[in-house]
């Protein structure tokens, strides 16, 4: 089995490439989509989020996090061993696969690049990837900015991934390239 790691800085099109893979016929495991899963559904977490942060509520809780390095890295210590026990468990349960993906927006920053074959980083303009943000999520510019560079440098990413995918044009664009990249990667197997 090939397991290969999506990542790329917030609002790059992780989502879209990892929606064209799953349309493909891909297993894809969204590690944001399993941090908002232990969030709504694990009491250990919960009780641990009430003691540190007094809210259960995310987006107080991210508020916090964002400005406040201490209390991120506190958080991140205390979440990534349940984000890997999910992640191990994909993996288990999907281990007559090929190919499995998963997506992790921090994926060379907290380490998990280790457990991937290959890693795939999805590339967008700071300028686009600002104004994705501001609409997405309904953000002041000064708010998205914060958010954006609470994350690694992309530069850096570049020089540890794999594959490099850009993402400052159409979606259409994007999902040629996921389609590419497809094939380049039945050449490893």
């Amino acid at each position: 089995m090939l397991k290969i790691a999506i990542t790329g800085n917030i609002a790059s099109g992780k989502s879209l490439f990892e929606k064209r893979l799953k349309t493909l016929g891909y297993k894809v495991l969204c590690l944001d989509e399993v941090t908002h899963f232990l969030y709504e559904n694990s009491s250990v977490l919960k009780e641990f989020l009430l003691k540190n942060f007094n809210t259960l509520e995310r987006k107080k809780v991210a508020a916090i996090v964002f400005n406040d390095g201490v209390r991120k890295k506190k958080l991140e210590d205390f979440i990534y061993p349940l984000i890997l026990d999910e992640m191990n468990r994909f993996f288990a349960e999907n281990e007559g696969e090929k190919i499995l993906f998963v997506s992790a927006a921090l994926l060379f920053e907290t380490g998990l690049d280790k457990y991937f074959d290959k890693t795939v980083l999805i590339t967008t303009d700071e300028k686009i990837r600002l104004e994705r943000l501001m609409k997405r999520n309904s953000l002041t510019e000064k708010e998205a900015l914060v958010r954006i560079k609470s994350q690694g440098n992309e530069d850096t990413k570049i020089q540890q991934a794999d594959y490099v995918i850009e993402n400052s044009l159409d979606v259409l664009t994007l999902e040629s390239k996921a389609e590419e990249f497809i094939t380049s990667l039945n050449t490893l197997l």
